[in-house]
């Protein structure tokens, strides 16, 4: 009880100690803390990884990711770097919710955390061929396009053509179902004007042949991988991890990571399941051991904050900044690479 008690009045002069900054400070600091502007950018793979990383989760709209979300976080960015990363497993990709036209919104998630982080999938009528494509990758292993369409001929709808298959993985693509191991067919599709099944349905119908009226081998190569738009291997997303508490730590972390200062705006602006309230049962407990401080940190946006300790000193440098007309240097190489070590 005693313990308790000195525990208890050590995190409340903890939080007494907190002077508040004006939210304009807040505005500055977030873009920084994320890499955001000159001399804050993150460089090469590992790099592409940090931001990522500070990112899982977070869904933007799928023609916005490679122009303007990771350029903007990471140096000299290019698509063959993401590419790497999902080719070789330590990145997953999941479609969170369709958006009018081709467009549609995509979350990244580092492998290991995407059990804990992937929300349920978005809200999808079931068509017989959805299901037969979902069984089709029940084995849990990749499969190319054409592997997916014999088989569902093979067994269900002989009669399917690419048009309609090409709509059906994206369907299941987009509800948080499916992903793939490149993000090319995504760009062959946000490239096409038009969506999966109407490129394919619109493709020409003449195919270059050979001397004697037969398909070309790239023909026959090109007839038998199927339309840009579903290339590359088409997998399951990984299974959520049932525990709710794991569940519930991971994501209070991922948010603490993301924002430095975690308030009630933050998690209700990314629709957090249990919103608020079931977040700061978490944060609480991360206050008790250490993990992150409350206090009103920020000005007007209420008294339940939490913060990680680099973020508050990071964020009263921006303020000083601010109140001397400097710009605040930015941080040392390597400083945020764990922000919670063992």
């Amino acid at each position: 009880a005693v313990l308790r008690r000195l525990r208890r009045r050590s995190l409340a002069a903890l939080r007494h100690e907190l002077e508040p900054v004006p939210p304009a400070a807040l505005a500055q600091f977030l873009p920084q803390w994320q890499h955001i502007g000159k001399g804050h950018s993150l460089r090469g793979i590992d790099g592409l990884v940090r931001a990522i990383e500070q990112l899982q989760g977070a869904s933007v709209p799928a023609s916005a990711l490679e122009k303007l979300v990771l350029p903007s976080r990471v140096a000299n960015y290019t698509p063959a770097m993401l590419d790497e990363l999902t080719a070789a497993g330590e990145v997953v990709w999941a479609g969170a919710g369709s958006l009018p036209g081709k467009d549609g919104w995509v979350s990244l998630y580092l492998a290991d955390a995407a059990p804990l982080l992937l929300p349920p999938p978005h809200p999808l009528e079931l068509t017989a061929l959805h299901q037969s494509v979902l069984d089709t990758l029940s084995g849990g292993y990749g499969l190319f396009f054409r592997q997916i369409a014999d088989q569902v001929r093979a067994t269900t709808h002989p009669e399917a053509g690419d048009p309609q298959l090409a709509d059906a993985l994206w369907d299941l693509a987009w509800s948080g179902r499916l992903t793939n191991d490149t993000l090319t067919p995504m760009r062959s599709l946000l490239g096409s004007g038009r969506t999966a099944g109407s490129t394919a349905h619109r493709a020409k119908r003449s195919m270059p042949r050979g001397r004697y009226g037969s398909l070309t081998a790239a023909a026959r190569t090109a007839s038998r991988s199927g339309p840009p738009t579903v290339a590359g291997r088409w997998s399951l997303l990984p299974a959520h991890e049932p525990d709710p508490t794991v569940r519930a730590h991971a994501l209070a972390r991922t948010l603490l990571d993301r924002h430095g200062v975690v308030t009630r705006g933050a998690v209700s602006a990314e629709g957090v399941e249990g919103g608020f309230s079931a977040t700061y049962r978490v944060l609480s407990v991360f206050e008790e051991s250490g993990q992150a401080r409350r206090g009103y940190v920020v000005e007007g946006l209420g008294a339940a904050q939490f913060a990680m300790d680099g973020a508050v000193d990071r964020l009263r440098a921006v303020s000083n900044a601010r109140d001397r007309g400097q710009d605040l240097p930015g941080p040392p190489p390597g400083a945020e690479s764990d922000p919670f070590p063992a």
